[in-house]
């Protein structure tokens, strides 16, 4: 069953994408900010406090309250408005991933989420990068320092773990 419902929901997350136009976050003169499309026309209506570039995934970075989350091609909030930061959404079902996710920090560590909103990993990265093909993150613990990435079921890979010089 739950095979069947992956399928449907990579099945739904491609429909979606192939019907999306692309969109551009734009601030209305009210400063609140919202999407228009390649026409300079209103797509996503200006309501959010700041408003980042779409992923390739379809996500957009928002910011309501003070707090960031993201939200989808037609406004709607898809991660909720809770987070310090964001790191849109790629869709790595493309790569290797069955899924699409994204990064989120809040009190200084940064974790995984799917497009969902589910946190699929703990707040615990320093840092983390979304490219082509993989998740990094670096995790620091006094003068350790690891570096990996995420992989095909969200384990932790571990690419290089070193000791730190001594700050003083």
């Amino acid at each position: 069953m739950k095979k069947y419902a992956l399928m449907i929901f990579l099945a739904a997350v491609t429909a979606f994408q192939a019907n999306a136009q692309k969109l551009f976050p734009s601030q209305a003169d009210n400063g609140k900010w919202g999407y228009v499309d390649e026409e300079d026309e209103w797509r996503v209506a200006p309501r959010y406090d700041d408003a980042l570039y779409e992923s390739d995934g379809g996500m957009y970075g928002v910011k309501l309250g003070g707090k960031w989350g993201m939200a989808g091609y037609h406004g709607e909030i898809l991660v909720e408005t809770k987070y310090d930061e964001v790191q849109t959404c790629i869709d790595y079902t493309q790569y290797v991933y069955p899924y699409v996710l994204g990064a989120v920090r809040k009190g200084g560590k940064w974790a995984f989420v799917t497009i969902q909103g589910v946190e699929v990993t703990p707040f615990k990265y320093d840092e983390v990068r979304i490219h082509a093909g993989q998740y990094s993150f670096r995790i620091r613990k006094g003068n350790t320092e690891i570096r990996g990435h995420l992989g095909r079921d969200v384990e932790e890979l571990i690419d290089e773990e070193r000791q730190l010089p001594n700050r003083k």
